[in-house]
C-alpha cells in the first residue's frame, strides 16, 4: 500500500540449513504454505528463491527432496536463481529445476576478497549456451549474485556484456576491445598479458573463489587457514611474464587510470602470492632450528607487507581511509558514528566476536589494513617465535592474538581518504626489486597439504 510491488518476493526457506524432515511432502507442505501467504497479501505474488541451498547442502536434496519442496508452486509463479552456475550449474542436474523459472547467475565474489580470479571463459561462452540448450527450461534471464563488487572488473564487464547477446563471446577479440577502451589504445604486449591471465588468475577451474594470501591469515606456520585459503589455480610463476608485460608498457600507458589500476593490481597479487614462499622458509627455518635464517626470512615478510602498504597507497580503490570514513560519515552522534567504525573494522577482519570462526571471511588487502593490522599481528607471531623457540604453542599464540584483534576492531582512528605516491615508479621499483627473488624461493617451495 505504501510503495506499490512489482510481485515479486523472496523468501529462502533453508539457505545454508536443513529442514527438520527429509520428507517430499513435507517439503512440498511447507512451500505451499508460504506461497498462500504471499498469494494472502498480493494474488499476483511471484516467489523468488535463491537455488544456493541445493549446491550448498546437495547431500541432502536430492531428487525427490528438491521436486517436493518446488512441486506445490505453480511453475510461472516462482522462480529460482541458479546462484552460482558459474561455479556448478544446479540447472544441469535438475532438468532446470523440473520447469520452474529460473536465472543463470554469476556469483564469483565471496566475502569482497580482492585477488584476482575468475572463471572468464564460462562466463563468456555459458550464458548463451544455456540459451540456446533445449534442456535448458525456463529460463528467463542472467544476473549477478557476487558477495561484494569493486573488484577484478573485468569479468563485470564480461558478464553484463551477455545482457546484449544471444552468441557466446568470443572472449579474443573482446579483450581486444576491452583493452582498447579501458587503457585507450591496442597493445600486442598487452594483449599477450591479457592471455596470461586468462590461463591463470582467471582460468577458476580447481577452486571456487580467488585464493587469499598468507598475509591476511592469523599469523601461523602452516601454509593456509580455514578462511584464509591460499591453494591457486595456477602456478604463481606462470603469472610474472604479465607483470613483466605490464611494466614494459607502463611508459605507453601513463595517463591511462585503467591501465594504472590493473598494473597495481597486477603488481599486488603478484606480490601476495610472493608471501606464501617467504612465509614457508620461515617455517623450514624454525624446523632446522636456524634462527639466522629465521630472521632473515621474518624481517623480508615484514618488509614485503610495507612494501605492498605503499603500492596499494596510489589507488583510492585501495584504502582503509575511504571505508572507515563512509561509515562513519552515517552516525549522527558520536557514539552512533563509534559503532559504525566499528562494524566497518569487524566486517573486514572478524566477521564477528573474537571468537568468530569465521575470521578473515572477509579480508581485505588494503593500504591501512596492511600496515596497522595483518604487519603488526606477524611481528607479534614472529616475536613470540622467537621468544618460545622450539617450543612456539601456536593454540596459545591464537588466543592472545584474538584479544588484540578485538582491540583494533574496536579502535577510533582514521587513515587517509586520498591516494600518495606515484603508482607508477613504485610499481617499476618493486618490479626491480622483487622480479628476481621470486622464482628462487617460489621453486623449491614444499608441497602445501590444503586439508580444508
Amino acid at each position: 500500500e505504501v510503495f506499490g510491488t512489482d510481485h515479486f518476493y523472496t523468501a529462502d526457506t533453508f539457505n545454508e540449513n536443513e529442514p527438520p524432515s527429509d520428507d517430499p511432502e513435507y517439503l512440498g507442505e511447507l512451500s505451499e504454505k508460504i506461497f498462500e501467504g504471499m498469494k494472502a497479501a498480493d494474488p499476483e505474488a511471484t516467489w523468488v528463491m535463491q537455488g544456493w541451498l541445493f549446491y550448498s547442502h546437495k547431500d541432502f536434496w536430492k531428487t525427490p527432496q528438491i521436486k517436493g519442496l518446488l512441486s506445490t508452486v505453480p511453475d510461472d509463479r516462482m522462480i529460482i536463481l541458479d546462484l552460482a552456475t558459474e561455479i556448478e550449474p544446479v540447472w544441469k542436474q535438475t532438468e532446470a529445476f523440473y520447469g520452474k523459472q529460473w536465472i543463470w547467475n554469476m556469483l564469483h565474489n565471496f566475502g569482497g576478497n580482492i585477488s584476482m580470479f575468475g572463471r572468464i571463459e564460462t562466463v563468456a561462452e555459458q550464458p548463451a549456451l544455456a540459451l540456446n540448450d533445449s534442456t535448458s527450461g525456463n529460463l528467463k534471464g542472467i544476473g549477478l549474485t557476487m558477495e561484494a563488487i569493486e573488484q577484478n572488473p573485468v569479468l563485470y564487464e564480461l558478464m553484463t556484456d551477455n545482457t546484449w547477446r544471444d552468441t557466446p563471446i568470443e572472449l579474443k577479440p573482446w579483450l581486444k576491445n576491452y583493452t582498447r577502451n579501458r587503457y585507450g589504445a591496442v597493445n600486442d604486449s598487452i594483449l599477450k598479458a591479457w592471455d596470461i591471465l586468462v590461463a591463470t588468475a582467471y582460468n577458476g577451474t580447481t577452486i571456487r573463489d580467488g585464493a587469499e594470501s598468507i598475509i591476511a591469515a592469523r599469523p601461523t606456520f602452516e601454509g593456509y587457514r580455514r578462511w584464509a585459503r591460499t591453494k591457486m589455480n595456477y602456478d604463481p610463476l606462470d603469472l610474472l611474464p604479465a607483470w613483466d608485460l605490464f611494466i614494459g608498457a607502463s611508459d605507453t600507458f601513463k595517463n591511462s587510470d585503467g591501465f594504472e589500476y590493473d598494473l597495481v593490481d597486477l603488481s599486488r597479487q603478484v606480490l601476495a602470492n610472493y608471501a606464501l614462499p617467504v612465509q614457508q622458509q620461515m617455517r623450514i627455518a624454525y624446523e632446522n632450528n636456524d634462527k639466522e635464517a629465521f630472521k632473515k626470512h621474518s624481517d623480508e615478510l615484514l618488509t614485503l607487507i610495507s612494501d605492498l602498504d605503499r603500492l596499494l597507497a596510489t589507488r583510492k580503490d585501495f584504502l582503509l581511509g575511504p571505508w572507515i570514513a563512509d561509515a562513519r560519515s552515517w552516525g549522527t552522534t558520536p557514539e552512533e558514528k563509534a559503532l559504525y567504525e566499528r562494524n566497518a573494522r569487524d566486517l573486514i577482519t572478524l566477521w564477528g566476536g573474537p571468537d568468530n570462526p569465521l575470521h578473515e571471511y572477509s579480508c581485505r588487502q588494503w593500504s591501512g589494513v596492511l600496515d596497522d593490522f595483518y604487519k603488526p599481528r606477524w611481528q607479534q607471531f614472529i616475536t613470540d617465535v622467537e621468544a618460545s623457540w622450539g617450543d612456539f604453542d601456536q593454540e596459545a599464540f591464537d588466543e592472545k592474538i584474538k584479544q588484540w584483534e578485538w582491540k583494533w576492531v574496536n579502535k577510533e582512528e582514521s587513515y587517509p581518504t586520498e591516494p600518495s605516491g606515484n603508482a607508477f615508479e613504485i610499481a617499476n621499483e618493486l618490479h626491480a626489486k622483487y622480479r628476481n627473488k621470486i622464482a628462487p624461493i617460489t621453486s623449491i617451495m614444499p608441497p602445501i597439504d590444503y586439508n580444508y
